[in-house]
């Protein structure tokens, strides 16, 4: 079960990874944006999944050998996600929980052009994650990420936003789903 929690914490942190705040956001994430910001950030976790486990990962494991490809799929999808992800982050960063400059030029951040958000939030990603992921949890995070490479980007994110909804300890953190 701890396994299980550290997992999904991981595929939470995936999705949400710039801030903790996502659980307290006045205006609900919806899923679509979960799933944008998922596929999103993935470039960026792997990469800081890099940094914090080089030396605790094989030379022959899964993130040496294919983890640079696995990313190039998600970074080919990252423009097309870009507006719903962006729009996620904004409602997250606009959180009563976020205080300080950045919810107070929030504004300002919503307005300056997409590519001159993209790299901050891409490094903060990767600052983020790189800082929170423990070491005795390289290896199941690597297992996630070879597991995630056996399906599509679009599926993957959407099964992380199902997971989030159904089992993160934070029930505001994505809109009620509507039934047709």
């Amino acid at each position: 079960m701890r396994r299980l929690r550290t997992i999904l914490a991981a595929a939470a942190a995936m999705a949400c990874a710039v801030t903790p705040t996502l659980a307290v956001a006045q205006q609900c994430v919806t899923p679509d944006e979960t799933r944008a910001m998922t596929i999103y950030v993935v470039p960026a976790s792997v990469q800081a999944l890099e940094l914090r486990c080089a030396d605790q990962l094989g030379a022959d494991g899964f993130l040496a050998r294919e983890g640079r490809g696995f990313a190039r799929r998600y970074a080919a999808l990252q423009a097309r996600n870009w507006p719903q992800a962006k729009s996620g982050l904004l409602k997250v960063l606009g959180s009563s929980a976020t205080a300080g400059p950045v919810r107070d030029n929030l504004g300002l951040i919503a307005n300056l052009p997409d590519e001159h958000v993209r790299p901050l939030v891409d490094a903060l990603v990767v600052q983020e994650l790189s800082g929170r992921i423990p070491l005795a949890d390289c290896g199941s995070a690597e297992q996630l990420l070879q597991t995630m490479s056996g399906i599509e980007p679009e599926v993957a994110g959407t099964l992380v936003s199902q997971i989030i909804s159904l089992f993160g300890n934070q029930p505001a953190l994505i809109c009620p789903a509507t039934r047709p």
